[in-house]
């Protein structure tokens, strides 16, 4: 049986390092595009791993004392900034913006499907002008205008709201260089982790809390139906 574990545990070292070299020769070619990021995600994805490998083998030395993870909720339409990592051929990669497609959500769901969205042109994808990034810059405008208005009046900025309107303000240049035109990667909807997804750059942040218009849900449903779906119309009756 030792032996048996012996081989299988030297297997899986030989395989780990035809990968390594693998991604070493990848890496050698200096590549761009995806390819400069594969480093970062490999180390990204391994922490990732690792963190779901020391929660499953704690839960297997403990079950009587298994508690199930829970996870933040997402409702639908919620803008979300999400790592997609390397992926093969034309898949999603690398960091965007994406929209939380789930009607429903809850605290031990850990996964979500949205759709990605890029700011390059493509006639697979759905164009949604500035509609999704003037939702993210209108509302940190919204909580300019206290300070706004103490500064048109002269008055002096406390050290907190000072703060605020440092971040504020980069905040607002994120957004603002970030994405112009919006377009929807709707043949790329896909189901993630969401280990995947990003913390708010600070307080008043509201990626992960803002979210889409009725108006962009309903031309997103629309572009998927016509992508996935087959209605067939009967001529009886």
């Amino acid at each position: 049986m030792n032996t048996e574990i012996e081989e299988k545990k030297l297997h899986e070292k030989i395989r780990l390092d035809k990968s390594y070299n693998n991604y070493h020769k990848i890496i050698d070619k200096n590549l761009p595009y995806k390819f400069s990021y594969l480093d970062e995600w490999l180390l990204k994805k391994s922490k990732l791993l690792e963190k779901e490998a020391n929660i499953l083998a704690i839960q297997m030395e403990e079950p009587e004392n298994l508690k199930r993870q829970r996870f933040r909720t997402y409702q639908r339409g919620t803008i979300i900034k999400t790592d997609f990592g390397i992926g093969i051929g034309s898949e999603m990669s690398q960091i965007h913006f994406a929209i939380v497609l789930n009607n429903y959500d809850n605290p031990m769901n850990n996964v979500l499907t949205v759709v990605p969205l890029t700011s390059k042109s493509n006639k697979l994808n759905l164009y949604l002008g500035t509609l999704v990034i003037d939702i993210l810059i209108n509302k940190v405008k919204k909580e300019f205008q206290p300070i706004e208005e103490k500064l048109n009046k002269n008055q002096d900025l406390t050290i907190e709201e000072k703060t605020k309107l440092n971040k504020l303000t980069n905040l607002l240049s994120y957004y603002q260089s970030s994405v112009k035109g919006t377009h929807a990667c709707c043949s790329l909807i896909t189901t993630i982790s969401k280990e995947r997804i990003f913390l708010p750059i600070n307080e008043y942040d509201i990626i992960g809390r803002a979210r889409c218009s009725n108006e962009i849900m309903n031309m997103i449903d629309e572009e998927i139906k016509k992508r996935f779906t087959f209605n067939l119309t009967s001529d009886s009756d």
